[in-house]
């Protein structure tokens, strides 16, 4: 590792005329002057006599300003006073050392929170690589405990609730840290115990106060109660990634209570958050009735407030009790949509074993529409249901409305939000299989072999579960969202004539 002295000496010149200059600078005291000397003469001499580790120790010592540009905090571990912590980029402005940029690769901090004056908790953290450029240490930690205090469990709720409804909020991070530096021929140095005392703004969730109704995907009726299963959207405008495992809110109308809104296994990310939200509305409330009657005509807004059993962790629980967000309902539902059809790829083979069993074989590709929410199919044609494909309009007036070929429950497929399952199964094709009725699917097979496919609507509510959730949900995948689906035929299409009288 090499050093210019020139450029050494050039920078402390230029340092003295910057801090002689009447303009705002960092002011350099005794100690820091005390560190720079240290540093100086680590880099070219290798030594690090104890008169410089005490100076590092000095909480304003080497590191001047902390930012947290990213915290993942998970509050679902048993110990609810024990929420695992990581962060992928901290960034520590340290005291600047004219023409040196320390060689820093590795750090491991001790971090205690303090808010408002009190110490809430601490993270150690494991050793972690870091990086210096420009006077700005960058580093990251993986899982550690942050370990709330005993004599701060009041204090750390208090915490949570700042967070949870400020933009901002302060919070003073103080404690020590370890580094490794790298020294080229000297080799490397752990230098323990370096001092640290900095307040960093955290950006809260301010409330959530930007939720928005996303989708209705369906409604479950019991004998006391309507179950209103929706996708919404919480944007998190924090830099906090929160695993608050399941959370409630009590939900009202302007007309007054009308349920429980419930989103499970809740994780908020920077940014658009789309969840599922169980709304239980309980009927034996008036202001229900006004919300069923208001909503098929115009919009109705939801508040959503937390209350005394919000959550189940008793340690986050006393924090999300104050959060008060609101979510607007779209009169009739209007211009709500799947985020992408839950289909696509359509193609139909007839076998040689139609004529006589009148099952053709389907291959398709399944995917969530639900906003990267993942599906499993339970039931393709549920009892009581009839579910089928029938002939577009575009194929002719006269073929529009026929029925192709019936659902049997012979779809099995689970998929999550971002990944497609294609599969392949048979359906029954639609008789009589008749003489009379021979010459409409002449017809059909004419259109086929000129276009190479059949456009088809589906009449379908089929039978999902969403998210794992364990509920039976009946969903409209009917084609009044995404029009004509075009199935892909080949020249055995034809044969399917074979299946008629003569």
């Amino acid at each position: 590792m090499i050093f210019s002295l020139k450029t050494v000496v050039l920078g402390a010149l230029f340092a003295s005329v910057a801090v002689a200059a009447p303009v705002e600078v960092d002011r350099r005291d005794a100690n820091s002057d005390r560190i720079s000397a240290c540093f100086v003469g680590l880099v070219f001499t290798g030594s690090w006599p104890g008169s410089c580790q005490a100076a590092v120790a000095a909480n304003l010592g080497l590191i001047r300003s902390i930012a947290v540009n990213q915290m993942s905090m998970d509050f679902t571990p048993a110990n609810p006073w024990v929420p695992a912590t990581s962060s992928n980029s901290i960034v520590a402005t340290m005291l600047s050392i004219p023409g040196i940029t320390l060689p820093i690769d590795s750090v491991r901090q001790h971090i205690i929170i303090v808010d408002n004056g009190v110490q809430i908790g601490n993270i150690d953290t494991p050793w972690s690589a870091a990086s210096v450029k420009g006077g700005a240490l960058t580093t990251s930690f993986t899982t550690s405990n942050l370990n709330v205090f005993s004599t701060a469990h009041t204090a750390f709720s208090s915490f949570i609730s700042a967070l949870s409804t400020s933009a901002s909020h302060p919070v003073t991070l103080q404690g020590a840290v370890d580094v490794k530096l790298n020294l080229g021929i000297f080799g490397h140095l752990t230098i323990p115990g370096i001092g640290f005392k900095a307040t960093t703004p955290f950006a809260g969730l301010n409330n959530l106060n930007q939720i928005k109704y996303i989708y209705m995907i369906d409604t479950l009726l019991s004998s006391s109660s309507i179950s209103l299963t929706s996708i919404i959207n919480i944007v998190n405008p924090s830099q906090l990634t929160l695993s608050l495992g399941t959370i409630n809110f009590s939900t009202s109308t302007d007309k007054g209570y009308v349920g429980i809104s419930t989103i499970k296994n809740l994780v908020l990310v920077p940014g658009d958050n789309y969840v599922l939200s169980y709304t239980d509305l309980d009927t034996s409330y008036p202001a229900v009735n006004d919300f069923l009657n208001t909503l098929p005509v115009a919009d109705v807004s939801l508040f959503m407030a937390g209350y005394n059993s919000t959550s189940t962790n008793v340690a986050l629980n006393a924090g999300l009790a104050v959060v008060k967000s609101k979510v607007v309902v779209p009169g009739g539902f209007n211009g709500l949509t799947m985020s992408q059809p839950p289909y696509k790829n359509w193609s139909l083979k007839v076998l040689p074993t139609t004529k006589t069993d009148h099952l053709v074989e389907i291959t398709a590709t399944f995917q969530s529409p639900y906003y990267g929410i993942p599906i499993k199919m339970v039931f393709d044609n549920e009892d009581g249901q009839d579910n089928y494909a029938y002939v577009s309009s575009a194929v002719s007036p006269q073929l529009g409305g026929m029925r192709l070929f019936d659902f049997q429950n012979t779809i099995n497929f689970s998929v999550s939000g971002k990944t497609s399952a294609t599969i392949t199964f048979k359906v029954p094709i639609k008789g009589p299989f008749t003489s009379a009725s021979k010459s409409r699917w002449q017809g059909l097979v004419d259109f086929a072999k000129t276009k190479g496919y059949i456009p088809v609507n589906f009449m379908w509510l089929a039978t999902v579960t969403v998210n794992n959730d364990g509920t039976n949900h009946q969903v409209d995948w009917g084609s009044i969202d995404f029009g004509d689906t075009n199935i892909a035929v080949g020249s055995d299409f034809a044969s399917i004539l074979d299946s008629f009288s003569a």
